[in-house]
């Protein structure tokens, strides 16, 4: 069973999601809050899924409309929420009247009815059930839980995909725009105006007989242009939280902007944090000479960032769509490499051979002994290497081994990551 959650901005739609689910959207005191629509399981139920909404204006609201259009072929029912302590509910009634064209089952749900007195004007007009709830004091849910928990029904595994991705990057990079394009229609909210989405917004797409789950974060503004009670402070911490999560990590970056600070600060992140990352820049289409443009980036890159060598760069118009069924089939290739696996064999003749062709300086007049090598994690790559001085290990010969290792068995766009242990047992 879908259900979805609608009414005016603030009433509470989202506190209510947020008890019903397993996720977090973000509620902040300050209207429109959520900009895009949301969906999540109902917890404990296998069958259920709701869907939080903007507050929408259904006859004023164009962007709101188009996404409300869009949900509307996959809800059963609809939950309207309204303020208890708003008695002019003109409006309320209007949108109500609208919905019911639509001939699916209405509920109403009365929310802020902190002393629970059920006592409201929608009483008295027909609906199929009315919840009076107050989310503040926890007040009600009991009975709207026992009602959704009576309509389990629907398709399982609705929530099932074989590979996560997240676009990160400043705003008004083209995040949204892209995110469309990879899904293959108007899904999330787009603006000329930075800071259109202020949560992340997820949906998952077919390709190649595989389901990706593609997740669109808020724009990462700069760390002195945030206010720590904004809802863009809420929407990036919780973005970054994702990271090291997802299977694969895309930066975002405008083709005018370039790598500028911010840029390289988000790389950075999420370099030493993702599990896989690739870059992309966007807005090709508005640079004229686009292969010197390409050419200079790539050439900026080896020079510049030398821990990034083995990253994929891409170049494309999410407006126009240009090289995007490249990188979605970029993507689909990743994911069939997703457990990437060194044989232990392999990864010991490797360690050998490089400790041979430049070994370690001696610690303490002492010669530093690679005896062992083996894999221990693909996502991301893990290599754990048993030495006789595990904890004195250079830097520069640590970067030494991970720049020999990328090299030699191919590996792009995956973090490598090693880690050194006594010697005493390697087996254990």
């Amino acid at each position: 069973m879908k259900y979805l959650l609608i009414g005016k901005p603030n009433v509470g739609k989202t506190s209510i999601y947020n008890k019903l689910t397993v996720s977090e959207n973000i509620i902040h005191k300050e209207k429109g809050t959520t900009r895009d629509w949301h969906k999540s399981k109902i917890k404990g139920l296998k069958n259920s899924t709701i869907y939080d909404s903007p507050g929408v204006m259904i006859k004023t609201n164009k962007s709101n409309e188009l996404i409300f259009s869009q949900l509307l072929k996959k809800i059963d029912i609809f939950f309207y929420v309204v303020d208890y302590r708003n008695k002019n509910n003109d409006y309320d009634k209007e949108s109500i009247n609208e919905l019911r064209k639509f001939n699916k089952t209405i509920n109403i749900i009365i929310n802020k009815d902190d002393n629970f007195q059920e006592n409201y004007v929608f009483s008295k007009i027909g609906f199929n059930r009315l919840f009076y709830i107050s989310c503040s004091h926890n007040l009600g849910f009991d009975q709207l839980y026992t009602y959704l928990e009576r309509n389990d029904r629907g398709f399982k595994n609705e929530y099932h995909y074989d590979y996560s991705i997240a676009i990160y990057g400043k705003p008004n990079a083209g995040k949204s725009t892209l995110a469309n394009s990879l899904l293959g229609f108007n899904r999330i909210v787009t603006s000329s105006s930075a800071g259109t989405t202020s949560d992340i917004v997820e949906d998952i797409y077919k390709y190649k007989n595989k389901i990706f789950k593609i997740i669109d974060t808020a724009g990462i503004f700069k760390k002195r242009k945030i206010n720590s009670n904004s809802i863009n402070f809420e929407a990036i911490r919780k973005s970054l939280n994702l990271k090291t999560q997802i299977d694969l990590s895309i930066i975002l970056i405008d083709c005018n902007e370039g790598f500028d600070t911010q840029i390289k600060k988000i790389l950075n992140i999420l370099i030493n944090q993702s599990k896989n990352i690739i870059i992309v820049f966007n807005k090709l289409d508005t640079i004229k000479n686009k292969s010197k443009f390409s050419k200079n980036i790539k050439i900026f890159i080896n020079e510049t960032f030398s821990q990034i060598n083995n990253i994929t760069t891409l170049f494309i118009s999410a407006k126009n769509k240009k090289n995007v069924s490249r990188l979605k089939n970029l993507i689909f290739e990743k994911s069939i490499q997703n457990d990437f696996i060194i044989t232990t064999s392999k990864l010991n003749s490797w360690l050998k051979r490089s400790s041979i062709e430049y070994p370690h300086p001696l610690i303490k007049g002492k010669v530093v002994n690679f005896k062992y090598a083996v894999q221990v994690s693909s996502s991301p790559i893990t290599i754990k290497i048993f030495s006789n001085f595990n904890k004195e290990i250079k830097k520069n010969y640590k970067n030494y081994l991970i720049n020999n290792i990328i090299k030699t068995f191919n590996i792009n766009d995956s973090k490598v990551k090693l880690i050194f242990s006594s010697s005493k047992n390697p087996f254990k």
